[in-house]
């Protein structure tokens, strides 16, 4: 029988390489994984005994803004409720962290908006902050 547990000790740089790896996000070092794992002020895990199998990151300061960086789930334990998991927790530190006008955003893959609806994410178009947007590179001189 499969028991999940949660656990809010950091992956090491091998499990989140390998964990991005499984979701086909392309490789990053061994550097980038270590010194972003470090920046998050938030991160809890889901494991099967002892493997990574599921993981949310949180940047920010930890009081006024916040950004879920990631929210992942191995391809093989998909439909069995751990991103609703890792959702609830990472909802529950916004809630005991948070305060009053903070700014909690973050970036969904097209197609999965209504996931993040069901845990009181709404969509940016019709609120104080527009559209979201990404800077892709420094715009040209002119």
């Amino acid at each position: 029988m499969m028991v999940i547990a949660v656990s809010e000790r950091l992956p090491t740089s091998a499990e989140y390489i390998d964990l991005r790896a499984r979701m086909g996000w392309g490789a990053i070092d061994e550097e980038t994984a270590i010194k972003t794992m470090q920046a998050a002020s938030f991160t809890t895990c889901l494991r099967d005994d002892d493997r990574l199998i599921g993981l949310a990151r949180v940047m920010g300061d930890g009081v006024l803004y916040f950004f879920l960086a990631d929210l992942i789930v191995d391809p093989k334990y998909r439909g069995g409720g751990h991103g609703d998991t890792l959702m609830r927790l990472v909802t529950e530190y916004f809630d005991r962290s948070a305060k009053p006008g903070a700014s909690i955003t973050l970036v969904a893959l097209n197609g999965r908006e209504t996931f993040y609806e069901r845990f009181g994410f709404v969509r940016c178009p019709n609120g104080p902050f527009g559209m979201g947007m990404h800077y892709a590179s420094a715009p040209a001189p002119g």
